[in-house]
């Protein structure tokens, strides 16, 4: 009798699910892997407190607030794309050592991470404002 396949997990033919045919520590595999995974969150951390400095000092200075607006909502638009690169860095190096990194997933378990909607976001949303702020400086000038 033929077993019915409902999800790429219930296949044991599927190498990546097979622990016999993949080999099981990973982290020695992906080494190299984990260690730019790891410039990642480094990058991530140091560029966010930078955003968030920034923010701060828009936000709090009322003469600021009104003349560079614009510029405080590209500070938080970089913040989540470096809250991303963060997180990403974070959960790739997670599942290098746990032995996951490797494993198929589905397009709806990946959309349960974090971190693709903030990647949508986060390289979306300064172009967009920096298009904004260009539009506006173009106006300006030729007004």
């Amino acid at each position: 009798m033929d077993t019915i396949v409902t999800s790429c997990r219930d296949s044991p033919e599927n190498a990546y699910w097979n622990s016999a045919t993949n080999t099981p520590d990973q982290s020695v595999i992906f080494a190299r892997l984990a260690l730019s995974q790891l410039f990642y969150v480094v990058t991530g951390a140091i560029a966010s407190v930078f955003n968030m400095v920034c923010i701060v000092v828009f936000v709090t200075r009322k003469e600021l607030r009104i003349k560079y607006l614009l510029f405080a909502v590209l500070a938080f638009a970089n913040l989540i794309n470096t809250l991303f690169l963060f997180l990403a860095g974070t959960v790739r190096r997670q599942m290098i050592f746990t032995n996951q990194y490797n494993q198929m997933r589905s397009t709806f378990e990946c959309l349960l991470q974090p971190g693709p909607h903030l990647q949508l976001l986060g390289g979306q949303l300064p172009a967009v404002i920096l298009l904004v702020i260009d539009v506006e400086r173009f106006i300006a000038v030729y007004r």
